[in-house]
């Protein structure tokens, strides 16, 4: 399966951005379109996300005065060739939930 291997830095406490992804995975109404059977199991700083379409990796870890996110995305080799866009949605939601 592809991977997106994705890293963001973000002011907020480990624990805090955790909350925030767990729910941008959860709640938004976008990635619902894409795949409406999400399923979330978040535990301190790590989580896993799976769906019909994907599956997806989440560590967080203390970085200076905020945290460090690790985002692994798995997709089937279909959706390999939207790849791209996949990738550009997702770090794009993450900087709007993470802000």
């Amino acid at each position: 399966m592809p991977k997106i291997d994705l890293k963001h830095e973000s002011k907020l406490p480990p624990n805090e951005a955790m909350a925030k992804i767990k729910s941008f995975f959860e709640s938004d109404k976008d990635l619902q379109k894409i795949d409406s059977n999400i399923k979330t199991d978040f535990k301190d700083q790590t989580g896993k996300v799976s769906g019909s379409q994907f599956t997806a990796q989440i560590q967080t870890k203390a970085k200076d005065s905020g945290s460090e996110i690790q985002v692994t995305v798995e997709i089937p080799l279909l959706l390999s060739m939207f790849k791209g866009k996949i990738q550009e949605m997702v770090d794009k939601k993450l900087k709007k939930y993470l802000a």
